[in-house]
């Protein structure tokens, strides 16, 4: 008999955990997170997970053994910004037993009906997160970069048996470097020009000796960059982004982070990539002691790929060659540095000049990822 019960112990975020070897044992495509960060991560020690309310559940069988997990949570802070009432789920994970998916989702559902929720999305992020946003609906035969999903095919089909539709797609965009080559050589020519005509420069971020001064240029890029029709952000706090540089500052390259500023110093644009230690993390199976920490520091500058998280303009500057000038810049020390491949990650559907810029640069889509929307 399937159960659904609260994760609240010590044993119960182990099988929560654990859910992963059931699902993926040995999948080469599969990377297992940091257990430790992963436990302090689900129960909100490092995101904005515990601002809101939210449950986390899973299935148990009549010997307990976990069979799927998820957390619900209504972000009200977005929902208020929005006007809209949406509960979202996350961290979804379960064997592939339709009974158990509904059991799950029905208790997700249950939960925002009670919060007052007309509409379930999922699967997200976790609050303030940039991570884990869909499923993967195509090209099963390749691990995905840093922080993005991997998952079996068949979650797709708990989803919509359930009656989730879709709601959006988010895309991998990938190429290789190398393949940049005769568009990097050209912009080298001309980019020079354009900033001079529109008073602007690229920088690569300093996050060494001026952190301070780079968080709050991303923070005011950010405030005014922030599209208002985009229904699933909400403007970010200063402390949400200080959370967040401190979060990435351990595994960031600052070649890879550039900001763009005016002939005055302000801020008009950043972009950030991070290397995609996917590459080493996937052979230490969620594991990071004393030995995986030495292989980590020795294999770290060897990683062949990245992936460009963010990219933001501010509106009177979107039209004036900084979003080129940044990947140009981005893409030119990770050629010094060694990567071949890039991602850039995730892309929405509906941001059609992020998907224009990218693919100038002659990136393609490699993984659409899937997030669904339900009526409640």
């Amino acid at each position: 008999m399937i159960q659904i019960k609260e994760v609240k112990t010590k044993d119960d975020f182990e099988k929560f955990y654990g859910i992963y070897e059931k699902v993926y044992g040995d999948n080469p495509y599969f990377v297992y997170p940091i257990k430790k960060d992963y436990l302090k991560y689900i129960k909100g020690q490092n995101n904005d997970l515990g601002m809101f309310p939210y449950i986390t559940i899973m299935a148990t069988d009549e010997n307990e053994d976990c069979l799927g997990r998820l957390i619900a949570f209504v972000d009200t802070k977005l929902n208020d910004y929005n006007g809209l009432k949406v509960g979202y789920i996350a961290e979804y994970e379960a064997v592939d037993n339709l009974e158990v998916s509904k059991k799950l989702l029905d208790r997700a559902v249950e939960f925002f009906k009670s919060q007052g929720m007309d509409t379930a999305k999922g699967p997200v992020a976790l609050p303030g997160g940039d991570d884990n946003r869909g499923f993967i609906i195509d090209n099963f035969d390749r691990m995905p970069s840093i922080m993005n999903k991997y998952n079996p095919p068949y979650y797709n089909d708990h989803f919509t048996e359930f009656g989730f539709e879709k709601y959006h797609d988010v895309y991998a965009y990938r190429a290789e470097i190398n393949d940049l080559e005769d568009k990097v050589a050209k912009l080298e020519v001309l980019l020079p020009k354009i900033e001079e005509r529109y008073g602007y420069k690229v920088y690569t971020a300093d996050m060494k000796n001026n952190l301070k001064r780079e968080t709050e240029s991303v923070y005011q890029v950010l405030e005014k960059g922030m599209p208002e029709e985009w229904e699933d952000f909400s403007p970010i706090s200063k402390e949400e982004i200080t959370n967040i540089v401190n979060a990435i500052k351990p595994y960031a390259d600052e070649d890879l982070i550039m900001i763009a500023r005016n002939n005055e110093g302000e801020p008009i644009g950043f972009t950030l990539a991070l290397p995609d230690y996917n590459e080493i993390l996937k052979d230490f199976k969620g594991k990071l002691g004393i030995l995986e920490g030495i292989k980590f520091l020795l294999r770290r500058k060897s990683i062949k790929r990245l992936r460009v998280f963010v990219l933001f303009v501010i509106p009177e500057y979107r039209d004036k060659g900084v979003t080129s000038a940044m990947y140009f810049k981005s893409f030119k020390n990770a050629a010094k540095k060694g990567y071949r491949y890039l991602e850039g990650s995730t892309i929405w559907d509906y941001n059609k000049k992020m998907q224009n810029d990218i693919e100038k640069f002659g990136a393609t889509i490699d993984i659409t990822y899937r997030i669904y929307r339900k009526s409640i």
